[in-house]
């Protein structure tokens, strides 16, 4: 099988030379995702923030060098650390997944054996994350093959973390998956 890559720059995905649609990409054509450009703000925060978790997984972090919000996030996320240990060595983080069924790709942002995670800097729960999060169970699914037990959203307040425990709407993402398949083979998007 072809090896999928990840044009971070761009977030485009790309499978041999051909594009495949990312999870983000679908729910955004479709309408479902608010644009979030809008609050450029939150979007850099939560940017930067997914960039510091990396690093520490990678072990190379300069701690210091972390300031403002985003110092204060990772503070949150290292108190998670701390009460849940066992996500201190997680199977994947940020790792580009394809669906072969499906024909579409996503970078959950981390998988454990049984469960898969989302870092989120807001401070409320949406409902499309019920979406993205079915996407990135198919995905997973298709990686490890078998359904994770629990998908967890976790917020990274200032200095603490909020757990919310989410359903994925799966029968919803799929549709909205082939309506959005539907209007590109017709040159609709």
């Amino acid at each position: 099988m072809e090896k999928l890559r990840l044009i971070e720059e761009e977030h485009k995905y790309l499978l041999a030379d051909k594009e495949v649609p990312s999870v983000n990409q679908i729910l955004k054509a479709e309408g479902i995702l608010p644009n979030f450009y809008s609050n450029n703000h939150n979007c850099l925060l939560g940017t930067y923030t997914h960039q510091a978790i990396q690093l520490y997984y990678r072990n190379i972090l300069d701690i210091n060098s972390l300031v403002g919000e985003v110092k204060e996030r990772f503070n949150g996320f290292e108190k998670f650390i701390s009460d849940f240990p066992e996500f201190a060595n997680p199977l994947e983080v940020e790792k580009p997944l394809y669906s072969q069924k499906w024909d579409f790709a996503g970078t959950p942002d981390l998988i454990t054996a049984n469960i898969l995670l989302d870092w989120k800097v807001s401070q409320n729960i949406y409902d499309y994350y019920s979406l993205t999060m079915a996407g990135y169970e198919i995905l997973y699914e298709e990686f490890l093959g078998n359904k994770p037990e629990e998908i967890w959203i976790v917020r990274l307040l200032p200095s603490d973390y909020k757990i919310d425990k989410i359903k994925a709407d799966r029968q919803n993402f799929l549709a909205i998956l082939l309506t959005y398949k539907y209007k590109k083979e017709r040159g609709l998007l």
